[in-house]
């Protein structure tokens, strides 16, 4: 289990602002359910495809507490007030055939439309690959506009989901 964060990229917005991109820790729990909680109804319907409020402790453990193989947890901060403030995630869980692995992305409200969606999900399928896995897949609900359209810039397929009107599935090869 990685314990402390391994810095994977560095950048700048489109608007100046220093980003870094890193893997995730079990420090990072806090931070990670602030951001979620600072989202919007809609943006956590669109993430977690429920109503919620915020996660629990022990998800919140479970979501900062990956391996790099078969969790993998990528987390774009910046700094902020002297300290580090996160502003989007993205992830993989490998599935049983070991070769794919199901992916999820948000990106905090007022962070969007700063290419931290690509490339957090470009870093997430170097991640993927440099691990062995050829596929990453994700649901996405039909009208999640703005993550469909990212989606497709950045190369994925996108599909109806054969036993869910409500979802797209997208799909892309890792490298």
């Amino acid at each position: 289990m990685t314990t402390a964060p391994l810095t994977i990229h560095r950048f700048a917005t489109r608007t100046g602002r220093r980003v870094t991109l890193r893997t995730a820790c079990p420090g990072d729990a806090a931070a990670l359910g602030r951001m979620i909680e600072s989202l919007s109804p809609l943006a956590r319907r669109r993430r977690f495809h429920c109503t919620l409020n915020g996660l629990p402790p022990k998800q919140l453990h479970e979501m900062t507490s990956v391996d790099g193989h078969r969790r993998i947890a990528l987390l774009a901060t910046v700094e902020h007030d002297g300290g580090e403030l996160l502003v989007a995630d993205a992830r993989c869980v490998t599935d049983a055939s070991d070769s794919a692995a199901e992916f999820a992305l948000v990106v905090a409200e007022g962070w969007r439309g700063l290419g931290l969606g690509r490339r957090c999900l470009a870093a997430l399928r170097r991640a993927a690959a440099d691990e062995g896995l050829r596929w990453l897949y994700g649901h996405v609900l039909v009208d999640n506009l703005p993550m469909l359209t990212l989606l497709r810039r950045a190369g994925f397929t996108l599909s109806a989901h054969r036993g869910d009107a409500r979802l797209v599935v997208a799909e892309a090869r890792t490298r």
